[in-house]
């Protein structure tokens, strides 16, 4: 297997500033080969397989955490620095807050982890604050639904969040591993992915699917992946394998080469091949290691995508382009 670099991404006279700027967010269309980089204030939009710039955005202050809508569009949810909930248009050139919050004084750093989630089936998405015990809804668009609380029926710490790509089920992952599923309407409990007490585990911290969406693969806090089958009325855990001894923060299935690709917080990339189920085998043997890829360090930034394509960001030179964009050939 090998590693292409495709595009370098120049960003270096985003404000037109006499300062070389660092991106810190990074996010991938759910289905074109386009990616939205924030940087200072701005949210820029650049084609991955020519590295052009589509288009840029200036909101006002830094993006802490973004993501596109899942309906396809050119628009992204993103939390910015203020505590605002934004919707940022890229077709229209134009933003709309969403959700203020309560103390206008109240700010948050890029070092807060803020837990999105948006779901196909309605234009509303999910937010909450790690650690913290109540989920947040809100409409996408405007005069959609007003922000609500949700507090859930397990009074613990919320670490992530993630919906079901085509059914109404949100995920809810808790700080002692657990994860309840839930209806996006009326909040019933579907079911709960848990293990039993022997494996301790932190909390999930990445979700990815399988295309077939029977199988949902969760990274968690101490370093594990998790394969579950989420098919039958009782989801049962069909893989688990230690990654290492750091958090997995991202988790990609790449459908051409159908692999699954997870980054850990120390930087290594790990490639996983997945075997067919078999009840009677361990479920250590379902997850097959096909390749190991340190280049990265706990300074950068990278993120998976359904099109093969890996985007790093890299600090070695900030006089030159700070985001290579690579692609996996088998």
């Amino acid at each position: 297997m090998e590693w292409t670099t495709v595009q370098h991404l120049d960003l270096r006279h985003v404000g037109r500033g006499l300062k070389i700027l660092q991106p810190h967010a990074v996010v991938f269309h759910p289905t074109q080969a386009i990616v939205a980089v924030a940087i200072g204030t701005y949210i820029i939009e650049f084609d991955v397989l020519s590295g052009s710039k589509i288009s840029s955005l200036e909101i006002g202050a830094r993006v802490i955490r973004m993501a596109y809508i899942p309906s396809g569009g050119h628009i992204i949810i993103s939390v910015i620095e203020d505590c605002t909930i934004r919707s940022c248009d890229f077709d229209n050139e134009q933003t709309l807050v969403l959700h203020s919050p309560g103390k206008k004084s109240e700010r948050i750093s890029s070092d807060i982890d803020v837990h999105l989630a948006m779901t196909p089936l309605q234009p509303v998405v999910f937010f909450g604050f790690h650690r913290r015990m109540s989920v947040t809804v809100v409409g996408t668009i405007e005069g959609g639904k007003s922000p609500t609380k949700i507090k859930t029926d397990l009074k613990k710490p919320i670490v992530n969040l993630s919906c079901h790509p085509r059914l109404p089920v949100l995920f809810v992952a808790y700080a002692d591993g657990l994860i309840r599923a839930y209806n996006i309407q009326t909040y019933a409990v579907h079911y709960t992915l848990q293990l039993d007490s022997t494996t301790k585990l932190l909390g999930a911290s990445a979700f990815a699917f399988h295309p077939t969406m029977e199988w949902i693969f969760v990274g968690d806090r101490k370093g594990t992946l998790l394969a579950w089958d989420i098919s039958t009325e009782r989801p049962n855990m069909i893989g688990i394998t230690q990654v290492g001894s750091h958090p997995v923060t991202s988790i990609s299935w790449l459908p051409t080469l159908r692999l699954l690709v997870t980054i850990s917080k120390d930087g290594a990339l790990h490639v996983w091949s997945t075997r067919a189920p078999n009840p009677n085998a361990v479920h250590a043997t379902f997850f097959e290691h096909a390749g190991l890829y340190p280049f990265l360090s706990s300074y950068e930034l990278a993120v998976g995508t359904n099109t093969g394509v890996i985007i790093i960001n890299t600090y070695l030179n900030i006089t030159l382009s700070p985001l290579i964009v690579y692609f996996c050939n088998s």
